[in-house]
């Protein structure tokens, strides 16, 4: 299986120069005045559509700062065979579903 590279950081916002030659970073405008927002991406307004989960959200702050906390710290293990069961019972779950009518 081949794995690709990790991705490299991301950088902070490039500066761009005026045609007075003064620096301008991106979204501002000649004078350095914020511009209003431009439009959000299609794809961000179909995951704001997504239905919610059953029984309210999936997301859980206090488990993602337990989380955070022991990456931080040096103690979170990643454990590849539950990752790896997780994505095949995901993929099992799929083509059944995909099968009923």
């Amino acid at each position: 299986m081949k794995i690709d590279p990790p991705a490299p950081p991301a950088l902070g916002p490039t500066r761009l120069q005026s045609k007075a030659g003064t620096p301008v970073l991106p979204g501002t405008g000649e004078a350095g005045a914020a511009q209003p927002p431009k439009e959000s991406a299609p794809m961000s307004g179909q995951v704001r559509s997504l239905p919610s989960a059953p029984g309210g959200s999936d997301f859980d702050a206090a488990r993602v700062a337990a989380i955070r906390e022991d990456i931080r710290a040096g103690r979170y293990q990643v454990h590849p065979e539950r990752i790896a069961d997780g994505l095949l019972n995901s993929v099992r779950d799929l083509l059944e579903a995909k099968k009923k009518p």
